[in-house]
């Protein structure tokens, strides 16, 4: 296993606060005798998200074994986290594989209305790209390379229709594990699909280390339209960094490539904007609009021209919110449509950054700092410093979040 000693040292108490309000939803009656026994044995930072796996039954288990999944990782639990996101990948590709049963299984499901969460197409790859991470950590290779080919696979899946997946973090990470597993031509492939849609990728994949650094909080979704029967999407809020800076072993701070945007990739499917959700089907603008097709160098730091941190032309008309319309020749169709579903992974990151460096054997001291659009130092987080250990693995797996979720 790739050996990572995490020390966080941080200027301010208030680096990791500001956690989002969890989502409420109806509960079953557990006695509270059997509820404490069964959070007994489980860690005191994840009875929370166990006490709601059990009160929200099955109707709800996928999200919240997600929110396990992630909230184990983040603490470094990673048995926990293999566990839950081993449950959600059985869901996952039980419903959403590419094949006729799984399409046989996604029209019944979709007849029955929306009972079980399974989430949307982000939330289910993002669901893969942490389980390719923690096989990576392992040096699990294959494994880590199956996990984010299938979560290329939910992002270019979507139930209206196929459309190609934009989601170049899958591909670079695909990248990564080909090389580390010594199939150089699988890792070309890779790196190749990731620059037809980031042109401008430049960073050194022959490097020993790839650290990855994931900021801000999740999209939100909220109901719209008659009866409330249209999901949109909103960028998530209280947060102020969405630049990053990094130094190794004291050195001078370089930008992070900010490789993916959450949002985005919530709000958009094979890089069209989404409109509405409605359904179960997606509504796509009607004009064009490409998203993830140039990196370049904005106020010093590596930052995407679209779609990140862009608060002007299309990108400033999507807004907060993508695709308010008018909704007015839907309302004779309010009563036959049932209410958007609204329940998400909350604690998911708003914008995922990744660099690639060569660590020096034993401890290496990796320190991040925080910057909002306009490159200003952020109070909160200001800065977080880690010290790692080079693995003895091809690659060095080194993940970090601005705060905790």
């Amino acid at each position: 296993m790739c050996k990572i000693c995490i020390h966080p040292e941080t200027e301010k108490t208030g680096l990791i606060a500001g956690c989002a309000a969890r989502q409420t939803f109806e509960t079953a009656d557990v006695d509270k005798d059997e509820m404490a026994a069964y959070l007994s044995d489980k860690p005191v930072v994840l009875r929370p998200h166990f006490r709601a796996l059990k009160l929200e039954t099955d109707r709800n288990a996928i999200l919240n074994h997600m929110k396990i999944g992630y909230k184990a990782y983040e603490q470094g639990l990673t048995d926990m986290a293999r566990s839950s996101f081993e449950i959600v990948r059985n869901d996952i590709s039980s419903i959403y594989a590419d094949n006729d049963t799984a399409q046989k299984a996604r029209s019944l499901w979709y007849e029955e209305g929306m009972k079980k969460f399974r989430g949307e197409p982000y939330e289910r790859a993002m669901a893969y790209y942490y389980s390719g991470l923690l096989f990576m950590q392992d040096g699990d290779w294959e494994n880590a390379r199956a996990c984010f080919k299938s979560a290329v696979l939910q992002d270019a899946f979507a139930e209206e229709d196929q459309h190609r997946c934009d989601f170049g973090l899958f591909f670079f990470l695909e990248g990564l594990a080909s090389k580390a597993a010594g199939d150089e031509a699988m890792a070309r492939d890779a790196i190749e699909s990731l620059k037809l849609i980031r042109p401008a990728f430049d960073l050194d994949v022959d490097k020993n280390a790839v650290i990855i650094v994931e900021t801000g909080y999740a999209p939100r979704k909220l109901a719209d339209g008659p009866g409330h029967s249209e999901l949109k999407f909103f960028r998530g809020k209280h947060f102020e960094e969405e630049k990053v800076e990094i130094s190794i072993n004291h050195g001078g701070f370089v930008p992070m490539l900010p490789m993916e945007d959450i949002y985005w990739q919530a709000s958009s499917r094979g890089g069209r904007p989404v409109d509405k959700i409605l359904e179960g089907q997606a509504v796509f603008r009607q004009t064009h609009y490409e998203a993830g097709q140039t990196l370049g160098d904005v106020s010093s730091t590596v930052v995407m021209a679209a779609p990140l941190f862009d608060n002007s032309g299309t990108v400033s008309a999507i807004g907060g919110a993508i695709g308010l319309i008018g909704v007015a020749n839907l309302a004779a169709a309010q009563s036959a449509r049932p209410r958007a579903d609204t329940r998400c992974w909350d604690n998911l990151p708003d914008t995922v950054h990744v660099y690639t460096a060569n660590l020096d054997d034993g401890k290496n001291v990796i320190t991040c700092r925080f910057m909002d659009n306009q490159g200003k130092l952020v109070s909160s987080p200001a800065r977080q410093t880690m010290q790692v250990e080079k693995s003895d693995l091809p690659l060095t797996v080194v993940w970090m979040t601005a705060r905790n979720r």
